[in-house]
């Protein structure tokens, strides 16, 4: 059997958290929409007894007083059956007080998902969660509530739909949008327009392919531009622009470049720092066919000339750190390659981006490395600062000229790439063991 924490995968899923009785909706509302994984509770089963491989026991006949299997499988489904018309169904939303249908929502909160085997059965027990969760807010904003129990039913169908809204319910986006235009004849504006920048975040994560991305696009530029821009909309801005330069940079360009003039009219502190930030992811963005410029020491102390460094030939900068899963697995791949194409005048530099230097030492101290590893006086080096490193790895390729060629140079396209340029490596053929 299988159980779940509903008020976990809320988490998993992002939801709209905020103390409604002093702000209506906290302005740091996150999403993330993450793949339901279902954690077996399931003992292993008994070690098998002596002998018991030989000779597998008897199988008992209906005859000696043992019932068959299709007669215990009928008791099972029965007794099930039997279950299920004596519990009340948790998703039929009753009537009563605000005070009641809150309290009802509240339970919806806190229940558990039992006897769930699969991720589409997670999904429908949440679908009809939260469906019930919008209904009952519906009831207690139909009744004569307080403004406290107001704003709580305003939260608890905001948080019904948008997760309707991130499982694809067929509905969920015409409800929301009408929630949105009664939240604006209200007066909530400020709450109406974090509820608008939410749904295009949603809607931005459902559509796939470059033109339909471009055409979203336009329409948060719009949104962004018709009021000021505060926590929420750094918050989109942060999370479209992420998703952007790790799939699709060129898109990337033009979004961080509207984004920074946008944020710059901002107020907020954090703003200033978003837009530096995004200075120099763009600065990295647009190297290719430029040179790059490296900055740091080598682990014995010595400054790193990189221009005498990268002279006639093809390097690989890979900006790493020793906590990351994906740097270090990469590792045993690019020996190999290293290897096959130093004498051909392949060079690697990594870059590290670990805090401390005691871990890049401690982690050396067990894995080879065999290529130069560069880190700053006090820190990182800051070509990582500088070029708005933040995600790891972050692998760039440069080639003889000292121009950068590619600005994701990983698994298959760093060997494509390396076989362009330095031509194709000799494979070995394995050797056979000899005949006896």
């Amino acid at each position: 059997m299988q159980s779940l924490c509903v008020a976990m995968v809320m988490g998993w899923f992002g939801w709209w958290a905020g103390g409604m009785a002093s702000e209506p909706l906290a302005a740091f509302w996150t999403f993330g929409m993450q793949s339901v994984v279902l954690a077996e509770e399931g003992a292993p089963p008994p070690p098998a007894e002596k002998g018991a491989e030989k000779t597998p026991p008897e199988k008992p006949s209906p005859e000696k007083g043992e019932k068959g299997a299709a007669e215990k499988s009928s008791e099972k489904v029965g007794a099930k059956q039997e279950k299920e018309k004596t519990e009340p169904d948790p998703f039929q939303v009753p009537d009563g007080s605000p005070e009641e249908l809150l309290k009802y929502i509240d339970g919806l909160r806190q229940l558990k998902a039992k006897d769930i085997t699969t991720r589409e059965q997670m999904i429908e027990f949440l679908r009809k969660l939260h469906k019930a969760m919008a209904e009952a807010a519906d009831k207690v904003l139909a009744g004569k509530p307080t403004e406290t129990q107001r704003n709580q039913a305003i939260e608890a169908k905001a948080q019904g739909l948008i997760m309707l809204l991130q499982l694809g319910d067929p509905t969920a986006e015409e409800r929301f949008e009408k929630f949105i235009e009664q939240l604006q004849k209200e007066g909530k504006k400020e709450l109406a327009r974090q509820a608008r920048g939410i749904l295009l975040l949603i809607q931005w994560r459902h559509i796939e392919g470059v033109e339909e991305k471009k055409k979203h696009l336009e329409k948060v530029f719009q949104f962004l531009g018709e009021d000021a821009v505060g926590i929420p909309e750094l918050r989109l801005m942060f999370t479209i622009g992420q998703e952007l330069e790790l799939r699709m940079p060129e898109l990337a360009v033009d979004a961080y470049r509207q984004f920074s003039q946008l944020a710059a009219k901002s107020k907020l502190p954090i703003a200033e720092q978003l837009v530096k930030r995004w200075e120099a992811v763009l600065r990295r963005l647009e190297l290719p066919g430029k040179p790059i410029e490296i900055q740091g020491f080598t682990l014995d102390g010595k400054e790193f000339e990189w221009e005498k460094f990268r002279q006639g030939k093809v390097v690989l900068i890979d900006f790493w750190t020793t906590w990351c899963s994906f740097c270090t697995k990469e590792l045993p791949e690019l020996k190999r390659l290293y290897q096959a194409y130093r004498d051909r005048g392949f060079e690697i530099v990594g870059i590290s981006g670990d805090e401390k230097r005691e871990d890049l030492d401690k982690f050396l101290q067990d894995v080879e490395v065999p290529w130069t590893i560069l880190y700053g006086k006090e820190g990182p080096s800051p070509t990582v600062q500088y070029y708005g490193v933040a995600s790891w790895p972050t692998t760039l390729l440069v080639g003889k000229d000292g121009k950068v060629i590619s600005l994701n140079a990983r698994g298959e396209k760093l060997r494509e790439e390396l076989k362009r340029l330095l031509g194709p490596i000799e494979e070995k053929p394995e050797s056979k063991p000899a005949k006896q």
